[in-house]
């Protein structure tokens, strides 16, 4: 994550507030505490990896999309992925990047060239653009993601996947172990399930992953 990930977040994206109206992005505590959590590795220049906790409507989904939506319309030849849990949820994320792109100064838009079904590809009509591209899944897809090279990932609610430890693995497998290099897995919780033994790893500071656990409270409103 480049130094000025925050600043392109809050300058240049847009989301809809709970009253359905478009506004600037700004950090609200529980996302600043993610993204101090993964700031943290990007200077230590280790590969980005956080797993989160969390309660329900704190925006975590939102800032992953934009920090992911900011690595993938700013170099070249990197390959994201989103993998929510159901179709809806998948068509969210989807509608997100696409909000991220359209609202975008014509300055630093990057060429967009038409994509598959929930996939944004950034890239002109001659193939020279940033070959580029972000890619949405459901979760309960056939082998999703496996064939891809991965620079960023986002698993979205893991605890309520279905066939959770072989999806993940597959997904996992795909994304390379480099500095620029992002996963975000979060979920709110779902009893003992692997999402569990993921989270119990990372706060005993067993895996590579650095726990973020945001409880209601500490949403301001």
């Amino acid at each position: 994550m480049a130094i000025n990930t925050k600043k392109y977040i809050e300058e240049y994206l847009k989301i809809k507030d709970k009253n359905s109206k478009l506004i600037p992005f700004k950090l609200n505590a529980p996302q600043q505490k993610l993204y101090d959590a993964i700031s943290k590795q990007h200077y230590e220049g280790k590969p980005k990896r956080a797993i989160v906790l969390k309660a329900r409507q704190m925006g975590f989904s939102t800032l992953t999309e934009a920090i992911i939506f900011k690595e993938t319309a700013t170099h070249s030849n990197i390959t994201s992925a989103i993998v929510a849990h159901k179709d809806d949820a998948t068509a969210n994320l989807y509608e997100m990047f696409n909000r991220y792109y359209d609202n975008l100064p014509n300055a630093i838009k990057p060429a967009k060239a038409r994509g598959n079904a929930k996939e944004l590809v950034f890239n002109d009509k001659e193939g020279k653009g940033l070959n580029s591209k972000v890619k949405c899944y459901t979760a309960a897809g056939q082998g999703v993601g496996r064939s891809d090279t991965l620079t960023c990932l986002h698993i979205s609610e893991f605890a309520f996947w279905n066939e959770k430890r072989n999806t993940l693995l597959g997904l996992l497998q795909a994304v390379t172990d480099t500095p620029n290099s992002l996963v975000v897995i979060e979920s709110t919780a779902n009893g003992y399930d692997e999402f569990k033994e993921l989270w119990d790893l990372a706060v005993a500071g067993q895996s590579d992953y650095v726990p973020v656990f945001c409880a209601w409270h500490e949403l301001e409103e």
